[in-house]
């Protein structure tokens, strides 16, 4: 009965100290929440923010209100666009034959929120307006398979969007078939489209 109950209690330590692993930072253990709370409330909170705001802001004087930087960069960054989030995320992950031009030549943040997002991949919108905000001559006509259907592909900005059948849980939207950062093949393709190889992905021939 001892050895039960000793089994119990320990059990019970293990799942609270997994609890508090597991839960966002508060603003009893970050000070900087008690007045920037609202960046992080949102359904997906980038992971960095939980790593605390001197993950990226190590260069910040937050004794006096406006802060100050200590450093030469905005908002005391200890790096600027692409290089910050390279301290976290590798490079490799953003070069190829191709590479997207918001990659190639401006800071991430043109798509990503850096704190939280209520869309996946902490994207600031909804992941298909974002793409064709920039690519808005796809909507204008039929995609990819004009010729097969009066409608065209879906580009995933449809009332009811279809789930992506290579990635569960996921919308399908143009990176189901477009890489959004660099790709080896042209048109930041993530598959090989020669004689509709690309399409047999998904569409059993």
């Amino acid at each position: 009965m001892k050895t039960q109950r000793n089994l119990l209690v320990s059990l019970f330590c293990a799942v609270v100290v997994a609890l508090i692993y597991a839960l966002p930072v508060q603003a009893e253990d970050n000070p900087c929440l008690k007045c920037h709370a609202k960046l992080l409330q949102k359904k997906e909170v980038h992971a960095a923010a939980n790593m605390g705001c001197d993950s990226c802001h190590e260069e910040l004087d937050a004794s006096a209100v406006p802060h100050k930087s200590k450093g030469k960069f905005a908002m005391g960054l200890s790096a600027e666009g692409p290089a910050l989030c390279a301290n976290c995320h590798d490079k490799k992950l953003f070069k190829g034959k191709m590479v997207h031009a918001p990659v190639e030549g401006g800071p991430c943040l043109g798509c990503h929120d850096a704190h939280a997002s209520d869309y996946q991949g902490v994207l600031k919108k909804e992941p298909a307006a974002l793409c064709l905000d920039c690519h808005p001559d796809v909507k204008k006509g039929p995609h990819v398979i004009a010729g097969f259907s009066r409608g065209g592909h879906p580009l995933g900005n449809e009332t009811k969007a279809a789930q992506d059948p290579l990635r569960p849980g996921k919308k399908f939207y143009c990176v189901s078939c477009h890489e959004p950062h660099r790709s080896e093949l042209p048109k930041l393709s993530r598959f090989v489209t020669k004689n509709m190889a690309s399409c047999q992905k998904c569409h059993k021939m």
